[in-house]
Formats: structure tokens, C-alpha cells, sequence
């Protein structure tokens, strides 16, 4: 293939991906996993509201992240906040709206595609590498996790870089891939946990190129280290603020759910069977895992052992959220594109062109029709909370704390553009008259619900003790300064 014609490809798979992510880019924020995008989008909107702190970065959310630990000074200790901090410089130059945090997601989306190209075609070759830039540019899943307000499309950004930079680096001997190799490999190994098991990879890369003598290269240990000291400096960091830090360590092995039979059918069935590759992309992918691998394509199988690995350490956390799945896309993508391009283009007698194209457009077709059968009500709003929210940001001082009455979700409470507590505070329930005094003695004013049952006791409670701001048919909201008499 001709290097003009396949830059052309190129570029129409990123333009595709582009206009693709355009979906519902200004909606609110209440779609799916609102509740940990709402938590990433604060942040941001908070470095322009309380200046820029990044070792402290603050949610709205005042509600103690473990019990007995007030956090009112609402941090959020998770990752280092590097891609809140590009979403703020973003709203800094725009305005504060949803829509331009997606848009730095997606954008990282489009450099995403450009290096699993490169990676591909490195080893594959070009016709391959375009394949697996089309998968990742086209499979819903994926188009919907990479215009979320969350760090992993940055992530897998950063991800591919790294390894694009390795290659290049240990091909060319070059300082300057090397810089770029390790500056990607700081940033990616700083933020989740599941970059750390991309050493895997990286390890047969460097061991193919420099066998046991690698244990010689001075610059490798440089390497190394400059990756890993941000990542140890950040955790003592933030251990010092454990109020600051959500519980993780259910995400391992909650429930001994590991290697159970839930275990294999929510990994293998549901998310990667269904929900990613919409149960036809499967053929595609095992024709490629099947296929005799060269001997550099083994760096493909340990990336994709390696996500296994942290899938299997995650083993909770992967089995509850589905967004977890999301590093498993870029590898996926290179074997689904390994075997249709065998597909497609190897010369065989033994296989009909014809058939074999049209199995590959059949299988991509449907692939792509069951997965968005799956995904497309992920974009669903939450009823009434982007209403409420905009009610109270209307009606209301902006100085307010607000209590929500849904859940411990903190949607809501994200839409309100205010500060407060969501679902409850410290062991109260968010609905009953205990949690409203509290509340009210720690200076909220404002409680809030889409969920409002006004047969409730409780419900009859607000009604006959508070004063109601504005109600309608999807939302209520109480002023709870003064208690009627």
C-alpha cells in the first residue's frame, strides 16, 4: 500500500472518530458512570472556582470518603489530577461546561488512534495497522469511554505514546525518543495501577532488543526510576490526607470473586463477548490470537497478558465497573485487525476471497450493531437531575451548601454547581429528620431530590417543617434555613 494512499485512510479513520465522539457532546453530565465523572469534573471546575492546587485537588462532595474522617475540605486523592488540570486550563479559555472537558477526552481519543496505527503497522504492517486504528475508531464501547470526563483516555494516550517512544527508542538509540519514552512512561505510571502491569511488554521489548545485557544499561535504570519516583512520591503524599483517599481495597478480590464462575462470565461474556465486541467481533479477534505470531509480534500477547494480569488482580473492580475494561481496547483492536487482515489479504487457495471479505464485513456489521445495542443507553440522562441542578444554580446564592437526597452519587450535587454533601453524612441515611438537623448545624440550607416520596414519613416530614423553593414533576427542592413553627 502506497504511503499518500495510506496517510489518506488515515486520516479519514481519525476524522471518522472524531465526528463519531461528537454524540451528545454538550448533554449533561448525568450519563453513565456520572457518579465518577461528576467526582473528575469538580475537580476541575474547582481549579478555576479555588485557584489551581494540585496536591489538592477538591470535589465537591463534603460527605466523609470512611467514616469517622470529616473531609471538609473536600479533597480527592486518587490519581495525580493531570488531566483535571488540562480540563481546567480548558475552561479557563472557554467557560466551565461539560462539553469542553469531553472534548479534551476525545481528543486524546484521536492521538490514541494515531499511535495504536503506528504500533500496529510496525509489526503488522500498514494494512493492519489501519485496521486496528478503524476498530478502535468505530467500536461503541469505545466511543463512548473515550468522550467521558475520566482520566483513562488520557491514560490510554499516554499509554500508547510510551510504547510507540520505547520502540522507537530501542530501534534508533536516539535521545530524544528516549526522552519522550521516558516522559510518557512518568506520566502513565503516576496515574491508575494498570500502566504499572505494562511493564510486562516494555520488558520483553528491552530483553528482545539487549538480551540479560540490559542489566548494563545505565540508561534503563534511569529510565526507571524517573518513571516510578512520581508515582511513590505522590502515595506518600497523599497519605498524609487519608480523608482524602476512597476505600479501594474491595477492588481486588470482594467477595472471593475471583476465578468464580461470575468472574469468567462477567469479564469474558458480558464485557468482552457483548458489551465491547458485540459477540461478532469474537470470531475476528480469535482468528487473530490464533494465527502464528512472529517472534517480535509476542510483544502483542505479553500486552495482552498483561491486561489479563491486572484484570485478574482488579478482580472486583473489574467484575463491578465496566469502565475498567477500558485498557483491554487497544490490544483487542490490534488482534481483531490481525485476522481480518489475514482475512482479507493473505493469499490463500484454500480460502474464497469473496467469502472470506464478506465474512469480514458480516462479522464487523453486526459487531458493531449488537455492541451499540448495548451501549447506547449510556447516554441516557438521569431523569430530572440536570433540571434540579440547574434549578438550584438559577434559584439559588451560590454560596449555599446543598444536601441531595438521591444516593451517595454525586451527580446531583455536580449539576447544582454548589458545594454539600450527597446520600448521607457520616452513618445517617440522607432521607430522615437526624440527617437534615445535622446538616443544618453544619451549615447547609438547601436539600434537593429527584427521588422525593412525599407519602414517606420522611417526605411528610419536609413538607410540614420546610419551605419549598420549587417543585416539579421530576424534582423538589426545601429551603432548610428556617424551620417552620
Amino acid at each position: 500500500m502506497k504511503k499518500v494512499l495510506t496517510k489518506i485512510i488515515l486520516l479519514f479513520i481519525i476524522l471518522l472518530a472524531f465526528s463519531l465522539r461528537l454524540y451528545k457532546l454538550s448533554a449533561p453530565l448525568a450519563d453513565h458512570h456520572s457518579w465518577r465523572q461528576a467526582d473528575t469534573a469538580a475537580v476541575a471546575r474547582n481549579f478555576i472556582k479555588e485557584d489551581w492546587d494540585f496536591l489538592k485537588p477538591r470535589i465537591d462532595n463534603m460527605t466523609p470518603l470512611h467514616p469517622g474522617k470529616p473531609n471538609n475540605e473536600r479533597l480527592f486523592l486518587v490519581e495525580p489530577p493531570v488531566y483535571n488540570s488540562i480540563v481546567a486550563g480548558v475552561y479557563d479559555l472557554f467557560s466551565a461546561q461539560v462539553k469542553y472537558a469531553r472534548l479534551v477526552s476525545i481528543f486524546f481519543s484521536l492521538g490514541s488512534t494515531l499511535f495504536l496505527y503506528l504500533i500496529a503497522s510496525k509489526f503488522l504492517g500498514r494494512k493492519t495497522g489501519l485496521l486496528s486504528a478503524f476498530f478502535f475508531a468505530v467500536l461503541p464501547y469505545n466511543i463512548f469511554y473515550s468522550r467521558v470526563v475520566l482520566p483513562e483516555p488520557m491514560i490510554i494516550f499516554l499509554n500508547l505514546a510510551m510504547f510507540y517512544f520505547a520502540i522507537k527508542w530501542l530501534d534508533s538509540d536516539s535521545f530524544p525518543d528516549f526522552a519522550f519514552f521516558t516522559l510518557f512512561s512518568m506520566f502513565s505510571f503516576s496515574q491508575k495501577a494498570f500502566p504499572l502491569f505494562l511493564l510486562l511488554p516494555l520488558s520483553y521489548l528491552i530483553i528482545r532488543k539487549f538480551g540479560f545485557g540490559f542489566l548494563k544499561k545505565k540508561e534503563l535504570y534511569f529510565w526507571l526510576i524517573i518513571s516510578i519516583l512520581p508515582l511513590i512520591l505522590w502515595r506518600y503524599w497523599i497519605g498524609q490526607f487519608p480523608e482524602g483517599i476512597p476505600g479501594s481495597l474491595w477492588l481486588f478480590n470482594q467477595g472471593n470473586i475471583r476465578f468464580k464462575g461470575a468472574f469468567f462470565h462477567w469479564i469474558f461474556a458480558e464485557r468482552i463477548g457483548k458489551l465491547i465486541l458485540g459477540y461478532f467481533g469474537l470470531p475476528l479477534l480469535i482468528s487473530g490470537l490464533a494465527l502464528k505470531p512472529k517472534k517480535e509480534e509476542l510483544f502483542f500477547y505479553s500486552w495482552l497478558l498483561a491486561i489479563f494480569a491486572y484484570i485478574t488482580v482488579f478482580a472486583s473492580g473489574n467484575v463491578t465497573h465496566d469502565y475498567y475494561q477500558i485498557p483491554l481496547v487497544p490490544i483487542l483492536c490490534v488482534f481483531m485487525a490481525k485476522g481480518a487482515a489475514f482475512l482479507l489479504f493473505e493469499k490463500n487457495s484454500s480460502f474464497s476471497r469473496i467469502v472470506s471479505t464478506g465474512l469480514v464485513a458480516f462479522c464487523t456489521i453486526f459487531m458493531l450493531a449488537f455492541s451499540w445495542f448495548e451501549v447506547r443507553g449510556f447516554y441516557n440522562v438521569k431523569g430530572g437531575v440536570d433540571l434540579a441542578g440547574a434549578a438550584v444554580d438559577e434559584l439559588l446564592p451560590e454560596n449555599v451548601l446543598v444536601l441531595t437526597g438521591d444516593s451517595n452519587d454525586a451527580t446531583l450535587l455536580y449539576n447544582t454547581n454548589r458545594w454539600g454533601w450527597t446520600g448521607g453524612y457520616a452513618s445517617y441515611y440522607p432521607n430522615t429528620k437526624e440527617t437534615i438537623d445535622k446538616i443544618r448545624e453544619m451549615g447547609g440550607s438547601v436539600y434537593v431530590s429527584t427521588q422525593f416520596d412525599r407519602n414517606s414519613d420522611f417526605g411528610k416530614y419536609m413538607l410540614e417543617n420546610y419551605k419549598i423553593v420549587k417543585e416539579s414533576d421530576q424534582y423538589i427542592i426545601f429551603e432548610l434555613t428556617n424551620k417552620r413553627l
